[in-house]
């Protein structure tokens, strides 16, 4: 199993961005010397201090210059129509080629009603955008000439650089939420992140079931085949005392919370393909109860390294490959003392845990 830390440059009261900005650079580069697999930052737009990274191809660049083994991953850029396929499909090959073939693709159809609103993106049309970037995205790196003519985008036959065509074979990967979407994902032929464990353990089993219902029969559409799945824990920390950990954690990781329900209740209330999370009201009443929310999914990882293991090899067991660690918003000294506890206890027995059998790494390649 990988571990993979996960950043949004929370900035708790009194940090500045630029100051938690180089505090996360220190982050990743403690984390590939503690033995983390892999570093992620997302992109959010308009969400003040609760995630921050705007540009994460920028943040993921200084990144590669800092370290030297850590898969690099864009996780999740907004696959809608501001950020322009071609566009991605350059800065993501030029980190590729800066960090020597780190380079990894998350994207998402963007869970925030803020950043739909602030530039002007239907709702109902995110499914859309979103198989219409993998599609000129797998164009892109198995051809290297694109041409689209579509309700969604205008391109006419250009060349894309510094994409070679066949050269580089980028894992790609998709946050999910629904149930469909896991299925999809799979029969996209690309990895998923799932980001809704908050909804239980049941909930968890049935996103891994339907993904691996969609890559039973996958026809890739992004350049490779890349069968993966990975779980978003979106409040970890890591201390010899359980009280202490949950303590740190609690005010952070609860008012996270409270963000991303505000953003799935409006949403759904919005177009049908949001609906399914009006689901996430049924855990409204205990969303101030971290003692509850530890216990009832992986949604939040908080305790000694055997809490963190206990659940780790439960969501392996189920069939998760990678762990996606949000160590963030607790400030420097906690976060980096997470880490390294992270490092010392957890990482090595997960690292010990052979790869599912029908997991790709690397990603296989298509031919053009």
């Amino acid at each position: 199993m990988r571990a993979i830390l996960f950043h949004e440059a929370i900035c708790p009261h009194g940090v500045s961005w630029s100051q938690r900005y180089r505090e996360c650079v220190e982050e990743a580069v403690l984390a590939e010397a503690v033995g983390f697999d892999g570093y992620a930052a997302s992109e959010q737009h308009f969400a003040n201090g609760e995630a921050t990274i705007s540009a994460p191809e920028i943040f993921l660049a200084h990144i590669a210059a800092r370290t030297t083994r850590l898969r690099l991953r864009i996780a999740s850029v907004n696959f809608l129509p501001f950020n322009h396929p071609l566009r991605v499909a350059e800065q993501i090959a030029t980190i590729d080629i800066l960090s020597n073939g780190r380079a990894e693709l998350g994207g998402a159809r963007s869970n925030n009603p803020y950043t739909l609103d602030g530039f002007a993106v239907n709702p109902a049309l995110t499914r859309e955008y979103r198989d219409e970037h993998l599609s000129i995205f797998g164009e892109a790196v198995t051809k290297g000439v694109v041409e689209r003519d579509s309700p969604y985008f205008k391109i006419p036959r250009r060349k894309i650089s510094p994409l070679q065509a066949g050269e580089r074979h980028i894992p790609v990967h998709l946050s999910a939420t629904s149930l469909d979407s896991h299925e999809e994902a799979g029969a996209m032929g690309v990895g998923v992140m799932s980001g809704l464990s908050i909804l239980g353990w049941d909930y968890v089993q049935a996103c891994i079931t339907a993904y691996n219902k969609g890559a039973d029969r996958a026809q890739p559409v992004a350049g490779s085949l890349t069968r993966r799945q990975a779980l978003f824990s979106v409040g970890v920390n890591c201390h010899a005392d359980r009280a202490t950990a949950r303590a740190a954690t609690e005010e952070n990781t609860l008012r996270f919370i409270e963000v991303i329900m505000d953003w799935m209740t409006k949403l759904a209330k919005r177009a049908t393909d949001y609906e399914y999370f009006a689901a996430i009201e049924a855990i409204r009443k205990n969303m101030r109860n971290l003692d509850y929310l530890v216990d009832s999914a992986p949604y939040i990882m908080v305790g000694t390294p055997d809490d963190i293991l206990k659940q780790c090899r439960k969501v392996y067991e189920m069939g998760i490959d990678d762990v996606i660690w949000r160590v963030d918003g607790m400030g420097y000294d906690t976060n980096r003392a997470a880490l390294e506890m992270l490092g010392k206890h957890v990482l090595p027995v997960l690292h010990s845990w052979p790869e599912h059998p029908a997991s790709t790494q690397p990603p296989q390649a298509l031919a053009a």
